[in-house]
């Protein structure tokens, strides 16, 4: 089998990808690396891994001319669209700066394309592994891998707790449906112990954490234990060492030491900002009916790839808020991940609207479900924790639990009020059977295992070599020989 690794800057994930890579060259695969900057290169330690080869993406673009008849023959492809996620990202975080511009997107898109096929031609590339579609790099890896029909390994975590996904397409993906309709009309059987597991998991929901949110500690705003801890110099070397790097042929990453400079005063503008913030979130009132709205993380695939249209939350927010049936609030809950990252304006902003109610993180999501008329989100865990609570969820992004029938889909935000009004005042419900399948159909399409991408080198390499198994057993390998079986 020939293994196509993405690699790129974000933190610790080289630790999990490069132990599970030499799991697959182990078993006789063989691997090379696609990498977005020279930066990631060094600070992933790509070239003592012992990789067939090393695909620098950076050095690889400095050097590209356009191609505009690649991009005709991707025309097909949404290309432009995959370019959101990255650009969010480069905003939030001043990536860019000030150097890109029309010509820079048409480059980035040509290059990119150009570098993959360039790739799988080399290495005869049949299985690119990453974690889900997630950014710009690995979309456009992706788009790659279906013309040329390789296969994209997308690992990601689930939110069953203990359990973790594979997927390609984020955007086509459609596993848990298709297992739920064979479990309802009777060709998917479920066995017993599996049973028992989402009869307990229903039971206990308003105590289930995801283990995403256990794992990604960005509810912490301390800067001292973040930025001022053992190991740390050596990244600051890193970093001095490409301080001259281009911001934009490095277009993940940028200039390593402008980046990680901004990085620094975003988190340190957050410090500076959570008494001001906190004292802006109010409470919920007793009786008060009112729609649930959870703010998401930015930046991040869940909205810039599966909600790109709906990327600005105040936008939604205030659409909605004008959109209400008479009698109806809006509870704007902030995520415990991002809050106070947004800026005062942002907060202040909502707290004008007409018919909203700013809640803070630490108010207790599952209470406020059971308590509301519904949950309106872009892709968020709640919808899909409310479902299982038995109520709507007004959903505007593409998410696995999309089917449901408890599910209204934001079809056209001019019509919102309608679509609001007509679903609440309708009689759609679903019995607790209904649910049980649904996340018996969603526990079918997920594997064993705790996907934590955060992990320091030693027990990274304990989490690849289970994953590895687990994929092994699930037979998803099956058909790369030489790769061996489970034992």
């Amino acid at each position: 089998m020939n293994v196509l690794l993405l690699s790129n800057s974000a933190p610790n994930y080289f630790h999990f990808f490069n132990a599970l890579a030499a799991r697959f060259s182990n078993d006789g695969a063989t691997v090379a690396v696609a990498v977005d900057s020279a930066f990631s290169r060094e600070e992933n330690g790509l070239d003592s891994a012992g990789f067939a080869a090393i695909y620098d993406f950076s050095s690889f673009f400095a050097n590209h001319h356009v191609d505009f008849d690649i991009l005709a023959r991707y025309a097909g492809y949404d290309l432009n669209s995959a370019l959101l996620s990255d650009f969010e990202r480069a905003q939030v975080y001043g990536i860019w700066g000030e150097g890109a511009d029309l010509d820079f997107f048409d480059h980035l898109k040509s290059a990119l394309l150009t570098y993959f096929e360039e790739i799988f031609d080399k290495h005869g590339t049949e299985l690119v592994l990453y974690e889900n579609v997630s950014n710009t790099f690995a979309h456009f890896a992706l788009f790659v891998a279906q013309e040329r029909h390789a296969v994209y390994f997308g690992l990601g975590g689930s939110r069953l707790p203990g359990r973790f996904s594979v997927s390609a397409d984020p955007l086509a993906d459609d596993s848990v449906e298709k297992a739920f309709a064979g479990i309802r009309n009777g060709q998917k059987t479920v066995a017993p112990d599996v049973h028992q597991w989402v009869e307990n998991y229903i039971t206990n929901i308003e105590t289930i954490v995801p283990d995403y949110m256990k794992i990604n500690g960005l509810e912490r705003i301390a800067l001292i234990k973040r930025y001022f801890r053992r190991g740390r110099f050596g990244r600051i070397k890193a970093l001095i060492r490409h301080a001259s790097d281009s911001r934009t042929n490095s277009f993940q990453i940028g200039n390593p030491l402008r980046t990680h400079v901004s990085l620094f005063l975003r988190n340190v503008r957050r410090r500076l900002k959570v008494g001001r913030v906190r004292s802006m979130y109010q409470k919920a009132v007793a009786g008060e009916r009112f729609l649930l709205y959870p703010i998401h993380f930015h930046p991040e695939a869940s909205t810039s790839i599966l909600a790109g249209a709906y990327l600005d939350e105040y936008e939604v927010i205030r659409n909605i808020a004008f959109s209400l049936p008479e009698g109806v609030r809006l509870y704007v809950k902030d995520h415990m991940s991002a809050w106070a990252y947004p800026s005062l304006k942002f907060y202040q902003r909502i707290r004008s609207l007409p018919n909203v109610r700013l809640l803070g993180p630490d108010e207790p999501t599952k209470q406020l479900i059971k308590s509301s008329v519904g949950v309106i989100t872009l892709t968020s865990t709640v919808g899909y924790e409310a479902l299982l609570l038995k109520k709507q969820v007004f959903l505007y992004g593409r998410v696995f639990y999309g089917f449901h029938k408890g599910v209204v889909p934001v079809v056209n935000p001019a019509n919102l009020r309608r679509t609001i009004s007509d679903s609440l005042a309708s009689t759609t419900s679903w019995d607790d059977q209904y649910n049980h399948d649904f996340v018996c159909a969603y526990w079918l399409s997920t594997l064993p295992g705790v996907l934590n991408l955060m992990l320091d080198r030693e027990p990274a390499a304990q989490a690849a070599e289970h994953i590895y198994r687990e994929l092994l057993k699930s037979g998803r390998l099956h058909g790369y020989p030489p790769v061996k079986s489970a034992a």
